[in-house]
């Protein structure tokens, strides 16, 4: 069931030197990375929140580790999204 709140599952990341892109990456939340097993997309969707936010927060450690000099801001990796998401959709 839909709560309006919009999960992000994927980052891309990409990397320039002087206006020449050296690479481009995509890194993705349901994959298996550090000590978490990978997951389907309706595994994610039910994940609790402080489930969910625990991932988040551990993929963000991940991209950062494998990104040097990269911070990634998860912020706006949970928002409300009625569109998206209707609730009780």
């Amino acid at each position: 069931m839909n709560t309006g709140m919009q999960r992000a599952t994927s980052l891309v990341i990409t990397k320039s030197v002087g206006g020449v892109v050296i690479y481009t990456r995509t890194y993705s939340l349901l994959s298996a990375f550090s000590t978490f097993a990978a997951i389907t997309s309706s595994v994610c969707a039910s994940l609790s929140v402080n489930d969910y936010t625990s991932r988040l927060n551990a993929f963000k450690a991940y991209v950062e580790s494998n990104e040097v000099g990269l911070t990634v801001d998860v912020t706006v990796a949970y928002i409300q999204n009625t569109t998206s998401c209707p609730i009780g959709a």
